[in-house]
């Protein structure tokens, strides 16, 4: 049956190419219909699972990288998680002792109260310092006519706009002599003072050496080269130490 099948459809082929009329039963016709319908869901079939064995590989290999990736994630855990540190080299260990070291120093420092200032520093502190006048080298007059840089006693001078009487000595007085003596003494040690304050500059510094006494004069000590006039005028007996008030001239 399937060789007459097979004759009839070479027969058929060749009537074809000849243009030979050939009649074909419904039983041939049905069977090639049969054969061609099984062939299309072959070739269907076939197509189907080549797609999905395409797509089924395009997504494994599309999450490839993410499952590196996690599990890339997973291992740095576990390993920090059993990590045990090892012993400390020599540098790493200074390091760490010197941070500890200036840590505690600073808790130290915060921790310690600082010490309360005394009222005798606190006293100095509150002092001004020392005022010291501009040094002169000019010349030095008798206070009549000139009203600055002149001499007024043997004690008293004006210097720069002010009245100054020198802080370490007790002169004789003139105006306020108790006696002839003591004003005729008095005359002598303002010369002699106007003579040594002209032999050259002077420097005057602020003394606190008591009240200013009658004269309102502010004390302060006449240096030249470091060296009190002062003091040279009680060497050369024209004026004594002074010890806090005035004293006699007389007798």
């Amino acid at each position: 049956m399937a060789t007459a099948g097979v004759h009839r459809g070479v027969v058929g082929l060749f009537a074809c190419r000849i243009h030979i009329p050939v009649t074909i039963s419904s039983r041939d016709r049905s069977t090639v219909s049969r054969r061609r319908q099984a062939m299309v869901k072959k070739t269907t079939r076939r197509k189907k699972t080549s797609g999905t064995k395409r797509s089924t590989a395009a997504r494994r290999g599309g999450m490839a990288h993410w499952y590196v990736l996690g599990a890339a994630v997973v291992g740095g855990i576990v390993y920090m998680d059993n990590w045990v540190p090892g012993p400390e080299t020599a540098a790493t260990g200074i390091r760490t002792a010197s941070i500890e070291r200036k840590a505690k120093t600073v808790e130290r420092e915060a921790v310690l109260p600082r010490p309360k200032q005394r009222p005798a520093e606190e006293a100095e502190q509150a002092l001004p310092a020392a005022e010291k006048l501009p040094a002169f080298s000019g010349k030095w007059f008798i206070c009549t006519t000139q009203t600055d840089y002149c001499v007024l006693d043997g004690s008293t001078i004006l210097y720069a706009g002010r009245k100054v009487r020198l802080a370490d000595i007790d002169a004789p007085a003139i105006a306020e002599a108790r006696c002839d003596a003591e004003r005729s003494r008095g005359g002598d040690a303002k010369l002699r003072l106007r003579e040594i304050l002209n032999e050259g500059d002077v420097t005057l510094v602020s003394a606190k050496s008591g009240a200013e006494g009658k004269t309102k004069a502010a004390p302060h000590l006449v240096l030249r080269g470091g060296q009190s006039i002062g003091h040279r005028m009680v060497r050369e007996g024209l004026a004594k130490p002074w010890t806090g008030r005035h004293q006699s001239w007389c007798g």
